[in-house]
């Protein structure tokens, strides 16, 4: 595949992974029932749940995976699809992308840990976790993202583009 094509097909990621955030943050990704009590928990509603219940480093390290790291990835993106083609902060640029390319293998492990979550969680009347529909555009950001840094190759940084 030519760098061109890689670039273009980068971007296409990029904003598809844009316009999906909006919905898997605003979607819930789970329902949780607990003794008959039923919540649909988004992104920042588990957080939220997760500090009313004395839980705070668990919730900021769910805050951080699943809140600002797609978001960061997605702006480091935007960040280095922007600046491409010229010379400017060519190593700031190769440095944020190894950094998201180190971050990226591990984007999927809040799906992972959903689906465990959803499997094991089933106990009957007692409790259940059931997957909603935020999670289906929270796992297309987190594709959109992996294969957008996947495509964007480090040498496409010191390259100036041809005109």
């Amino acid at each position: 595949m030519s760098d061109a094509a890689r670039l273009d097909f980068s971007r296409c990621l990029v904003a598809a992974g844009l316009v999906l955030y909006l919905p898997a943050n605003l979607l819930p990704v789970m329902t949780i029932t607990i003794t008959g009590v039923v919540e649909p928990l988004t992104v920042l509603g588990g957080v939220n749940e997760l500090l009313h219940s004395g839980l705070p480093v668990v919730a900021g390290v769910v805050f951080l995976a699943s809140f600002v790291v797609p978001f960061l990835k997605l702006a480091c993106m935007c960040w280095l699809l922007a600046l491409h083609g010229t010379d400017k902060m060519q190593a700031e640029r190769a440095t944020a992308f190894r950094v998201l390319h180190q971050v990226g293998t591990w984007s999927m492990i809040d799906i992972f840990l959903l689906s465990v979550l959803v499997a094991v969680g089933q106990l009957g009347m007692m409790a259940s976790v059931d997957p909603e529909p935020g999670v289906i555009f929270f796992a297309g950001v987190l594709l959109c993202t992996l294969f957008a840094a996947n495509l964007y190759q480090p040498r496409m940084i010191w390259r100036p583009e041809k005109i």
